[in-house]
């Protein structure tokens, strides 16, 4: 194994590696949430398409009303959002007008409800000063004409989806999803519903990793546990390799007489970009690309078969990896937040430890660390949302400012 690669590097290598994938895919926009949109989003015209209400009020002409409080106007009909006033509004006249109802000819102005004697008049007495074009959402104001409203890449979400219905798109047209095949190793390893003997442990890494590809956008496909035997693990992975796009395999990487997944890589074209991180979990990650005879690209990640190190690894490399075959941004590297929790037990190399983000009283960023645990402990996970990235022999104090890193669903403050 090569010099273990500083983190940062390491996600340098990899997204340097990356490409779009050329797939693309129309799908109904009910189906649209979670992918990545395959062209930009233009609005087909001006945004709003009129002149809008924004209150409940009396829509007139401010020349007509005066610009101080007490002026009567006579109340000539109404606007609504579905039935807007038929004509044009004459100076001195007013209409009750609804939230959203089109602002009619003629008028240049809209005095909020409150601000006037009520509704239930036949003239309506303005009791607050006037101002000229308040409360009106101009013709083009929020969007012009042929503007990109969602760039290619934007991930579809469900502010996204109202947008995409807004502008009509009962279908939308999106990248196809990285192909994510995973291939787990170890003659100690059982299905999940069998009963381990001491010696064996059930199979949660691929499930786990399915899920997180699947929250990234990808379409993972569990193809099974190859065993400590060369000629098994290498046609398991050279089916990987043909039926997928991103190869992940979890553990066999390390230094171990039968750690056979690097090699057996090798041997079958795979080009290796790094193998050995200065991290913990995840030293012995394993990065690798192959160029296939068609000119398509398949990238490999081995993962560390110890159940942390490879959900963290996932989160901290495979993710901006997913991200970035479907044209969308990897996100930014990390962001600040004040240490809270335990501390954690210093280490010569990077930690990268599960942390959960919250606001305190303050409305400060606290990254919550989890108590410390080994990377073959599988539950200290639930326990954060995200990763603190600690460097050096000293444990952050509470309240120090740390490096955080959000997880496969990214993180969210309540």
């Amino acid at each position: 194994m090569a010099k273990a690669l500083d983190l940062l590097q390491a996600r340098d290598r990899v997204l340097a590696a990356a490409a779009v994938l050329s797939g693309t895919e129309l799908v109904p926009l009910s189906a649209a949430r979670g992918r990545a949109l395959a062209a930009d989003v233009r609005t087909t015209g001006p945004w709003p398409a009129t002149d809008r209400s924004a209150m409940d009020g009396f829509a007139l002409a401010t020349a007509g009303a005066g610009s101080t409080a007490g002026v009567e106007l006579p109340v000539v009909g109404e606007s609504l959002a579905g039935r807007p006033f038929d004509r044009e509004l004459r100076p001195g006249e007013a209409i009750r007008i609804m939230t959203g109802a089109v602002v009619p000819a003629g008028a240049d102005t809209v005095v909020p409800v409150e601000q006037t004697s009520g509704f239930c008049v036949a003239a309506a007495r303005i009791v607050a000063a006037v101002r000229a074009g308040a409360n009106i959402r101009r013709l083009g104001s929020e969007c012009a004409a042929d503007a990109v409203v969602l760039p290619a890449g934007s991930l579809v979400r469900a502010a996204e989806v109202g947008v995409l219905a807004v502008l009509g798109h009962a279908a939308v047209r999106v990248r196809c999803r990285p192909r994510v095949g995973i291939v787990a190793t170890g003659d100690e390893v059982v299905p999940i519903d069998a009963v381990p003997l001491p010696h064996q442990v059930r199979e949660s890494n691929s499930w786990a990793l399915a899920a997180q590809v699947e929250e990234c956008g990808g379409a993972p496909t569990r193809l099974g546990v190859a065993p400590d035997e060369a000629g098994a693990l290498r046609a398991l992975l050279q089916r990987g390799l043909a039926d997928s796009d991103v190869l992940v395999t979890i553990g066999g990487i390390s230094k171990g007489t039968h750690d056979l997944v690097h090699g057996t890589l090798q041997e079958l074209g795979v080009r290796t970009e790094f193998h050995g991180l200065d991290l913990k979990p995840g030293k012995p990650t394993y990065f690798g690309v192959v160029d296939g005879a068609d000119g398509r690209r398949k990238w490999v990640v081995g993962l560390p078969g110890n159940p942390a190190a490879s959900f963290t690894v996932f989160d901290l490399l495979v993710r901006p990896l997913l991200f970035a075959l479907q044209g969308r941004d990897a996100g930014a590297w990390s962001a600040q937040a004040v240490a809270g929790g335990v501390p954690w037990q210093p280490n010569s190399r990077l930690q990268a430890i599960p942390a959960r983000l919250r606001l305190d009283g303050e409305g400060r960023a606290v990254a919550s660390l989890s108590a410390p645990s080994p990377s073959g402990d599988p539950f200290r996970l639930v326990d954060g949302d995200g990763y603190v990235l600690v460097a050096g022999q000293q444990p952050p104090a509470a309240g120090a400012l740390v490096r955080y890193v959000g997880g496969s669903a990214g993180a969210g403050l309540p």
